[in-house]
């Protein structure tokens, strides 16, 4: 009986590393979605600023002939 082979990755040398890699990106993936939404919501609930009254145009006189 011959021996089986040994099993080839897919991708020779792209091998994932460290298998915690893909859960550290996937928890930075999910803080970076809850900031988003997090500053879309306080541009949303943030109040309108109260408008300010703007100084009535100068007086302009005419110069009388």
């Amino acid at each position: 009986m011959a021996a089986d082979p040994p099993e080839q990755p897919a991708c020779p040398g792209r091998e994932m590393d460290d298998p915690n890699d893909l859960v550290l990106a996937m928890l930075g993936l999910a803080m970076a979605a809850i900031m988003l939404v997090a500053g879309a919501l306080y541009l949303i609930m943030t109040p309108d600023p109260i408008p300010t009254r703007t100084a009535p145009p100068a007086v302009q006189v005419s110069p009388v002939s």
